[in-house]
């Protein structure tokens, strides 16, 4: 089997509740949700160190450097996209990269620094929303689907189960994070969590590890509303 590799999935559905199927791949609920899923391409300028002790900052050069990492589409008409805090704070050049390839400037909204959310928005005809799910309801053992990517890559696809909730990280603003033992690549913030239903249940806030593949922590999606009250 492609993905689950023989295993029962409790895959709730319209015919009867607790219905079991035999589930070969998650290719067509991939296929579906990567849609909303985007590449942020971050620009930030810092000084160089001081050649001298005598240098101001007037003197030292000034240096460009580009962050990846991704977000997710949730408002598609008004081209709103949702990705961590700490990823876009401070930039001062922001891209995103759509699912079909087009590379369009982003302009910063609104952030919420607590739960380290940030809201961007584009200008573009063709998006693909997100469904909003209930981080509430989120309980350990479920499945679920990450996505993210580095280094101006395309996605990359991780499957796991949330392992625990109301955890939290050092560094990371968000105390009520789930973790998932989903690997994301290093990079990949701001990426979307998705239940088994397609639904976004939560961003990525980090991935921890000493490798390139990195287990990924998620800032619950209910938190997202919280975007939208700071707009007003």
């Amino acid at each position: 089997m492609a993905i689950i590799a023989g295993l029962l999935l409790l895959w709730p559905g319209p015919a009867q509740a607790g219905e079991i199927r035999d589930v070969e791949t998650l290719a067509p609920l991939v296929g579906k949700v990567i849609q909303s899923v985007v590449g942020i391409k971050v620009g930030t300028e810092t000084s160089a160190a001081p050649r001298s002790m005598e240098s101001g900052p007037e003197l030292r050069p000034r240096i460009m450097k580009d962050v990846y990492g991704a977000g997710v589409v949730i408002k598609a008409e008004s081209g709103l996209i949702v990705t961590s805090n700490h990823l876009v704070s401070g930039a001062t050049t922001l891209a995103v990269r759509l699912p079909d390839g087009r590379q369009l400037d982003a302009r910063f909204v609104v952030a919420d620094e607590r739960y380290d959310l940030a809201m961007l928005r584009i200008s573009a005809s063709g998006l693909t929303a997100a469904r909003i799910g209930r981080s509430i309801d989120a309980e350990p053992g479920d499945f679920v689907l990450a996505i993210g990517g580095s280094s101006g890559l395309t996605q990359s696809i991780s499957f796991g189960i949330v392992s625990a909730l109301h955890r939290s990280l050092p560094g990371t603003p968000c105390q009520d994070l789930i973790q998932t033992d989903a690997l994301l690549d290093r990079g990949s913030a701001g990426g979307p969590l998705f239940n088994l239903q397609g639904e976004v249940i939560g961003i990525v806030a980090a991935t921890t590890g000493e490798t390139e593949s990195e287990r990924a922590f998620a800032i619950p999606s209910d938190a997202i509303d919280r975007l939208f009250v700071r707009m007003n």
